[in-house]
């Protein structure tokens, strides 16, 4: 009865009802200006006037850049001037970042600018597209972040390459016709994907040596000569130093594919001190909506640490020797997919194991 009299007095609008609602939560949020980047045709082996990116921060939150880079054909795209890595933005700020074009192959190329960040959306993605012209150069292997002599390159010079531990490296070419599809018979334990992207865990000590081809899209291909020096794992710290403890970060991230992900860093400091040894890194995730067999990407300070192979929406990474380093205020992340499957998303992160 008291319902209908209530009804009864709003009708006869006796009565009126304010709708209290709450206030929208604080979130960072980044808009670009502009949303893409399209360079004029440019002679293949000149580069072009530099093109201006501004990204401002939207939101009612600081934003902080992580890492800016490019992905796609990043020989072609190159970063110059760069005020936003490192940088953070208050609401209403902007950075800006210059790129250049230097065609490596006549035709269409494209690339992405990819802003890592603390937005919810991150990595937020900035298109960029080019025109080769002239003639184009002959296919080849590009080797500028391999050591090389004598006609062989170290693709693991300079890092931690131990037995059954993860490694990964990406082959790169130029010249030719777009796209390319990589091919060779890498050390027991690796993987080439047709991407160029190498990754796995090596399993036999020794310097290995091993070839690895390229296919255009026009049939020619070319081939080089690599190798791989893989090492026991570095022996526990000298007893008597005083070693690391054990740290543990929870990873966190936004809904995603309608389910909110979960995880959980550790790093094992134990058999790590000034005196030498070795820490551990091991990452499990859980609540992951992405179907079974997907591969996860695990990154530590931008740097990759492993894969996470997804059963029932739970994985653990096999566990990642970081040799003769231990972690500090570096973030472990989680991205949906390997990084050579198209779009990718982060879907987790870390604290910085302070």
């Amino acid at each position: 009865m008291r319902l209908l009299r209530l009804l009864a007095v709003l009708a006869a609008g006796s009565t009126a009802l304010t709708v209290m609602t709450a206030p929208a939560e604080a979130a960072a949020a980044l808009t670009f200006a502009p949303g893409s980047l399209t360079f004029p045709a440019q002679d293949v082996g000149t580069t072009s006037a530099a093109q201006t990116i501004t990204a401002t921060n939207s939101g009612d939150q600081s934003v902080f850049f992580n890492n800016v880079s490019t992905t796609g054909n990043t020989l072609d795209f190159t970063i110059g001037t760069d005020d936003c890595i490192g940088t953070v933005l208050a609401p209403g700020a902007s950075c800006s970042i210059s790129v250049t074009f230097s065609p490596k192959a006549t035709g269409t190329r494209t690339a992405n600018v990819v802003y890592t960040d603390n937005a919810a959306n991150s990595p937020q993605s900035v298109p960029l597209t080019g025109a080769g012209a002239g003639t184009n150069p002959s296919l080849t292997i590009d080797n500028q972040f391999f050591s090389c002599a004598n006609g062989v390159c170290d693709i693991g010079a300079g890092r931690n390459v131990f037995v059954k531990n993860f490694f990964t490296t990406t082959f790169q070419a130029s010249g030719g016709t777009a796209p390319y599809t990589w091919s060779g018979r890498p050390p027991a334990g690796l993987t080439l994907r047709p991407s160029g992207l190498l990754l796995g865990a090596p399993t036999t000590l020794g310097t290995q040596t091993f070839t690895a081809t390229v296919t255009d899209a026009a049939g020619s291909s070319a081939t080089g000569t690599f190798s791989l020096t893989v090492t026991p794992s570095p022996a526990p710290t000298p007893s008597g130093c005083q070693t690391g403890g054990k740290l543990k970060e929870n990873l966190s991230g936004p809904s995603f594919n309608g389910r909110t992900p979960s995880g959980t860093a550790n790093a094992d400091e134990s058999k790590f001190s000034g005196c030498g040894g070795f820490s551990l890194l091991s990452v499990n995730v859980s609540n992951v909506n992405l179907a079974d067999g997907t591969q996860l990407w695990v990154t530590l300070d931008f740097g990759p640490v492993g894969v996470i192979t997804l059963k029932s929406r739970t994985g653990t990474m096999p566990t990642y020797n970081m040799g003769q380093f231990g972690v500090s205020r570096d973030q472990i992340r989680v991205y949906s997919s390997l990084p050579d499957n198209g779009a990718f998303q982060q879907i987790l992160i870390g604290g910085s194991f302070t």
